[in-house]
């Protein structure tokens, strides 16, 4: 589960995250050694699919004693049809050098929908050399909105604890070539707020995870699967009807040093998917002959195998090539391109950054991007944003 309360792209683009001009806005902040607060307040252009918006952020943070944290947050989305509100208390708490809790409650309302939501997450950490165990337990109402942040699912609770141990001991073998032998379990709990029912379950069991001495890893994993669809799932235009599904994957992770110039990371998972299977692959290589430059080339497959009503057999691909090049800290260039074989969607991206003084810079970035579907055989975007920012600290 993933919950964030503000995130401040979420001003500036649209419901279909195509960018919107703002008229005027101000922002100011303060930061000390014992609390930080600050504001935002912003002015949206409307278009076609939307009236123009208003926005508003406080944020409040106390430190207590050298490591723990109480704070809160509250957000304001105002438009023509109605006001949504998100309201957040969060926290962390250092009990000692190996444990520690954090938690975030949020509460939204929406006006024009008359509706109120809860959202609840805290999880307990335990971290040692020879282990590490965590809870983590969280609650999502139906009708919990944070329209200007991002809630990974609602109508859902959620428990998943997790072990990772770490052995590396006189018995662990070729130990030139070993450093540590770590096995997992990280299950995974999910019923439906509304009804009470279990909807998910996963066991994902890692009884082998192997550090290398020279920074390699290797991983395999077994995850038993349990899913209750209470309505049609289109994963990728495959539709699986609803329905109780147990079905059961296996997991490869291997990655060679990521210090080196050259390295590489595969991920392969492969066994059964609702009614039929999966072969699911993400290659990963990457060049950084020097730390100003850096080339990553990815491929990701999933050949979907009798899937789904029609029990459908396809392959998806696809394809990553994203660059790093700087001539020092400050000055740097950044660049992304993507092609997805499903939709036939290709997208570029540039950005050019320079700080020019502290914290205060210039940001020249493009976009482009290009989809075929039933309605549109071809859709072309183009974006250039020109961004430049001044901190003067008072």
């Amino acid at each position: 589960m993933h919950m964030q309360p503000f995130f401040s792209r979420s001003i500036g683009l649209d419901n279909d995250g195509n960018p919107i001009p703002i008229v005027a806005g101000g922002r100011f902040v303060n930061r000390s050694i014992h609390r930080n607060y600050g504001g935002m307040m912003m002015r949206q252009e409307g278009n076609q699919s939307q009236s123009a918006t208003n926005f508003f952020v406080g944020r409040f943070s106390q430190n207590i004693g050298d490591q723990n944290r109480i704070g809160s947050l509250l957000s304001i989305k105002n438009t023509v049809s109605g006001t949504n509100t998100t309201a957040t208390l969060d926290g962390f708490l250092r009990i000692n050098e190996a444990q520690s809790i954090n938690a975030i409650m949020s509460y939204t309302h929406t006006s024009d929908r008359a509706l109120n939501g809860f959202a609840g997450i805290a999880q307990y950490y335990n971290s040692t050399n020879h282990y590490k165990i965590w809870w983590t337990q969280s609650v999502v109402s139906k009708d919990f909105d944070p329209q200007m942040g991002f809630i990974s699912r609602t109508d859902v609770i959620g428990t998943t604890p997790g072990l990772n141990y770490y052995y590396r001991g006189k018995l662990l073998p070729f130990k030139k070539i070993i450093r540590a032998f770590e096995p997992g379990f990280l299950p995974e709990f999910y019923w439906q707020t509304s009804s009470g029912k279990l909807i998910e379950r996963t066991l994902n069991l890692w009884p082998i995870w192997l550090n290398f001495q020279n920074g390699a890893q290797f991983g395999y994993s077994v995850l038993p699967e349990y899913q209750k669809l209470l309505t049609a799932f289109t994963p990728l235009g495959l539709s699986i009807r609803p329905g109780e599904y147990n079905y059961f994957q296996q997991w490869i992770i291997f990655n060679t040093d990521p210090s080196k110039f050259i390295n590489l990371a595969v991920d392969y998972r492969w066994g059964e998917y609702f009614n039929g299977k999966i072969r699911s692959a993400d290659w990963k290589l990457q060049f950084a002959p020097i730390p100003h430059i850096s080339l990553l080339g990815e491929w990701n497959r999933n050949h979907f195998i009798q899937v789904g009503e029609t029990l459908t057999t396809s392959v998806v691909d696809l394809y990553i090539v994203q660059g790093r090049f700087a001539i020092n800290p400050k000055l740097q260039m950044t660049g992304f391109y993507q092609r997805n074989s499903f939709d036939k969607s290709k997208s570029y991206y540039f950005r050019f950054s320079w700080e020019y003084a502290p914290l205060s810079y210039v940001h020249l970035i493009f976009n482009q991007g290009k989809m075929e579907s039933v309605l549109h055989p071809v859709n072309n975007e183009n974006h250039f944003i020109a961004k430049i920012s001044w901190l003067k600290q008072l």
